[in-house]
């Protein structure tokens, strides 16, 4: 007597040999057009360079406009309090709304130096590897990182120094130099990334 072998039970069987041979079938192509394999892994690994190093400029402009979000955003809620019982300060506490949204403007010059001076890389003159993409990546973060943190902590300094405003609006100088004590360090974090796209351009492009 026949067995009777379920369909279910006659696909379970054939899933391994249906792996073993998708696995198998893109080595035996390769191994019979070496040529074209390696133009196909090549131009992939162009892809990827390239798709890393575009994500190290988005996430320069992303992570640092995050932070002057986050912290222009704090120091408006902060400053409108203020506002309402002193409405004569607007222009004081605007200024300090200003400074947590300097950070985004790092961000973006980041951005933009790699749009422009690596304009052979993009428009694909000029090819780079998955490893120099994320040589360009590393560089961005910087910029990105300092930017991203400093900007909230600047709010908190500026929104700290409403209360001396509200005592004595003289004071305004000395709450916006505490506050760029702050940026200070957004700013070293801008100029490290500004540099290490320079200097990396030169073995890249010549």
């Amino acid at each position: 007597m026949k067995r009777f072998i379920s369909p279910r039970h006659e696909l379970r069987r054939m899933v391994p040999v249906l792996i073993a041979a998708g696995t198998l079938a893109p080595l035996v192509a390769l191994a019979q057009e070496p040529a074209a394999a390696e133009v196909v892994t090549h131009a992939g690994a162009i892809q990827w360079g390239l798709g890393l190093a575009f994500l190290g400029a988005a996430l320069a402009t992303f992570l640092a406009c995050l932070g002057s979000i986050l912290g222009v955003g704090a120091m408006g809620q902060a400053g409108a309090g203020l506002l309402t019982e002193k409405p004569d300060l607007a222009g004081k506490v605007i200024t300090l709304m200003v400074l947590p949204g300097s950070q985004g403007l790092y961000g973006m010059v980041i951005s933009l130096l790699f749009i422009f001076n690596y304009g052979p890389v993009i428009s694909g003159e000029v090819s780079i590897s998955v490893s120099q993409g994320f040589i360009l990546l590393m560089a961005c973060l910087p910029v990105a990182i300092t930017c991203l943190t400093s900007g909230p902590y600047q709010s908190k300094v500026c929104a700290a120094g409403l209360h001396m405003l509200a005592r004595d609006d003289k004071l305004a100088g000395r709450v916006i130099t505490m506050a760029a004590l702050v940026e200070t360090y957004a700013l070293l974090g801008f100029l490290i990334s500004f540099f290490m796209m320079n200097s990396f351009r030169a073995g890249i492009i010549g």
